[in-house]
């Protein structure tokens, strides 16, 4: 069948895979990620050798393609790096537009490289087969291609071995029987890249593991330097690295360092590091308030083995110029920019030392902090890992010092009462599923509840069960009463209102979205009104949803006696872990109240919560601090108020103060 080109190459700007800085001593393999176009690893061009289905979209089901493509030539886009190998998806230029495919590899077929490299001498013959003998051979060398068997590089072991036809320029076109891992093209590239140590005397076929030369490490040592040449297979890769001792062939790829020419303003102090390659020992000099010119950059991840990866572990290095001279910056090392000021004061219990930055290694204090009271004025986290990071003030020495949880290392803040510190303990979660004729089943079949006119309504003798509440029936009524630690709240057989209590003493009546439904054994509740009884947040899942129960550790703080102006105002902080999209999607349903006499003041006086570090438009780490704020005003004279923490109606905590407003 003649192939006919219906496509046009369009190549993406991909980039490649990145590896980290610890000393490499094995060789670097192409590791997942979808690439463009790239010599022999990626091919340009593929031929589909039977119907393939095609996709409107990269994750589109196997199931629902938009059409089929017959047998014919199309031209790459991008291919998963694992496409030699088994199963991936290959996007391609079509009529349409882009399109994706899943072919295997024995569902499509590519033209042999123009050119290959031979590692090691070579037997060629006049067929595509051995018996006979060899016609010649040929020494390492490069050489043309002019064919090779249908699907050469198709194989289960990457071993075996394909015929590629050769030329030569005395006996004519020969085959020569080559492993398929060492069939690969040498194209000249020319960048820097930093090596930790490089073997020397060696050449491309004992890079690539053939023969039983052993490398010569006696001479290697750091550095940085050139890259010449790159040999790929569809497989691996190698690189020709020029050094002081001439070219060396390895399959470590380095650290890439960029050419660049950019500028950036120093707002805050950032240290001038000499060399990031040994570790953060030391700084040069120390630059603020000035603008730098970068001319190199490293882009790599560059962590040098010391305890969970840092801030600055997946962020990028500049070579800049600056007033102080030639060095390293890092924009996450050094004073965070992101800092939020506050005005604190803080306990520190456990041992903890003050470090001159958060999160790097180098120019810690020897001063260590324990069971002491610090001024604290900014507080920073980092955005990919805890902890916290409060700016300390002590005996005449600033630095920065780690916060782990509110119930270890107390805060005060100067402005507003801090009266608890509350952390979370754990959460638990129950999966809830659609089921047949209207049912909603747990993930392990059993039935929970149902669905009616799009509302759901769950079973709550099983939600006790899960979430662990006592169920006790009220004598002498058909109510039943569910509590858990000090908290329990009471339905009522055809009252729309349930009763809050608190260590037994009722706290308030509040009002239900619907009646309770209930049988002789069964109660069932709206879904809204179990959210707010059982203080459940709701996650979905395309059809199916989870209801999460956050559990809480709260210790009390100072409690004011006094509102001047006839205005007070408290505050908890909050040590939760929580994600960006939690947050913005109010999936931290704590709240806390100023009632007197049942009355919590109205909407406008709900404490709102603030993210002190990790704001949601900040970061999307999974620890994060709180304040939850709350006030009202009162009359003058003595007042009896009730501080309530709630996530929805749950009382989580609940303390009563006598104020006396002036």
């Amino acid at each position: 069948m003649s192939k006919m080109k219906i496509f046009t190459i369009a190549i993406l700007a991909v980039g490649l895979g990145l590896g980290s800085l610890a000393h490499q001593t094995e060789a670097e393999p192409i590791y997942g990620g979808s690439y463009a176009p790239e010599g022999i690893r990626f091919p340009a061009t593929i031929e589909l050798l039977a119907e393939t289905p095609y996709y409107a979209a990269i994750n589109q089901p196997d199931d629902e393609p938009e059409g089929t493509f017959a047998p014919q030539e199309v031209n790459v886009l991008t291919v998963e790096s694992s496409w030699s190998t088994g199963l991936s998806t290959w996007k391609i230029e079509t009529m349409f537009g882009p399109r994706w495919i899943r072919p295997n590899p024995w569902e499509i077929d590519m033209e042999p490289p123009k050119r290959i490299t031979l590692l090691e001498e070579t037997p060629l013959y006049r067929n595509q087969s051995t018996k006979g003998g060899p016609a010649a051979s040929l020494s390492e060398q490069e050489v043309e291609v002019v064919a090779a068997e249908k699907q050469w590089f198709y194989t289960n072991d990457p071993t075996n071995k394909a015929w590629m036809k050769v030329h030569t320029t005395w006996l004519g076109d020969l085959w020569a029987h080559i492993p398929v891992n060492q069939i690969g093209t040498v194209q000249k590239v020319q960048r820097k890249a930093h090596y930790y140590g490089l073997p020397s005397n060696t050449d491309l076929g004992t890079a690539m593991g053939i023969g039983e030369q052993k490398l010569d490490w006696s001479n290697s040592k750091a550095g940085d330097y050139t890259i010449a040449r790159e040999f790929t297979t569809i497989y691996d890769r190698a690189f020709e690295v020029q050094t002081d001792q001439g070219a060396t062939w390895t399959r470590e790829k380095g650290v890439s360092i960029l050419s660049t020419n950019e500028t950036m303003d120093i707002v805050r102090e950032k240290p001038l590091i000499h060399d990031v390659w040994d570790g953060l020992k030391k700084e040069d000099a120390v630059i603020s308030g000035e603008t730098v010119t970068a001319f190199e950059k490293i882009e790599e991840r560059l962590y040098t083995g010391r305890g969970p990866y840092p801030i600055w572990y997946n962020s990028t290095w500049y070579h800049v110029r600056s007033s102080k001279g030639t060095g390293w910056i890092n924009k996450n090392v050094g004073e965070p920019e992101a800092a939020i000021p506050v005005h604190w004061k803080v306990l520190v219990k456990d041992p903890k030392e003050l470090q001159r930055y958060p999160e790097t290694p180098f120019s810690s204090s020897t001063l260590l902090l324990r069971d002491q009271t610090v001024e604290v004025t900014e507080v920073w986290n980092s955005p990919y890992s805890g902890p916290i990071w409060l700016k300390a003030h002590v005996d005449g020495r600033t630095g920065w010092i780690p916060y782990w949880d509110s119930l270890q290392d107390t805060i005060w803040d100067e402005d507003t009462q801090t009266v608890a510190h509350i952390s979370k303990v754990n959460t638990n979660s129950l999966g809830i599923a659609p089921a047949a004729k209207d049912g909603l089943q747990l993930y392990n079949g059993q039935r929970i509840g149902y669905t009616e006119n799009n509302q759901s309504y769950l079973d709550v003798l099983q939600l006790a069960e899960h979430f662990q509440y006592k169920v006790e029936k009220v004598q002498g009524t058909d109510a039943v009463t569910l509590s858990k630690n000090d908290y329990s709240f009471e339905l009522k057989a055809g009252a729309k209102n349930a009763l809050i209590y608190w260590h037994g003493t009722k706290d308030k009546s509040v009002q239900l979205a619907e009646l309770p439904r209930h049988s002789r054994d069964s109660w069932y509740l709206n879904l809204k009104d179990v959210q707010a009884l059982f203080g459940l947040t709701q996650v979905f899942a395309g059809k199916e949803y989870s209801l999460f129960e956050k559990n809480y550790n709260v210790k009390s703080g100072e409690f004011p006696t006094r509102a001047e102006k006839g205005h007070l105002e408290m505050q908890a902080f909050v040590y939760d872990w929580t994600s960006q999209e939690d947050y913005k999607s109010g999936q931290m349903p704590l709240q806390m109240y100023l009632e007197e006499n049942g009355d919590q003041g109205g909407e406008a006086l709900v404490s709102k919560t603030e993210g002190i570090a990790n704001k949601p438009d900040a970061s999307d780490s999974s620890v994060a601090l709180f304040s939850l704020k709350a006030s009202r005003p009162l009359t003058p004279g003595t007042h009896q108020v009730n501080v309530v923490v709630r996530i929805g109606e749950r009382i989580i905590w609940k303390m009563s103060v006598e104020i006396v407003a002036k």
